[in-house]
């Protein structure tokens, strides 16, 4: 009975241990991502130029479709267009949580 409640605590502690690699290793796989937008953006979505749209507390949802209209083309920019087709939708929504929420 011991035996069987370790392995399965063993279990659980692999489980864990992996899926928790898996997320790391996705997140860094995005951090370059997120590092082109924050190279115009700004780290918290705040930037100094006036032709570059400030990202910081910009309603997520917007944001997504945005970037999905410059991904398909109905937007237009020579930037945006380029950077957008890197993006799939999940990452277009990490993107927009991470500016809506202001961290950096």
């Amino acid at each position: 009975m011991q035996r069987q409640r370790n392995s399965r605590w063993l279990i659980a502690l692999v489980t864990l241990a992996s899926i928790s690699l898996c997320t790391n290793s996705f997140a860094a796989s995005d951090e370059k991502l997120l590092n082109m937008c924050k190279a115009c953006h700004g780290q918290t979505g705040h930037n100094p130029f006036p032709s570059i749209p400030n990202l910081a507390q910009q309603n997520s949802q917007y944001m997504v479709e945005q970037l999905t209209a410059f991904k398909n083309g109905q937007r237009q920019d020579k930037t945006m267009s380029k950077v957008a087709k890197l993006l799939t939708t999940e990452q277009m929504q990490q993107m927009a949580h991470y500016f809506f929420k202001g961290k950096d």
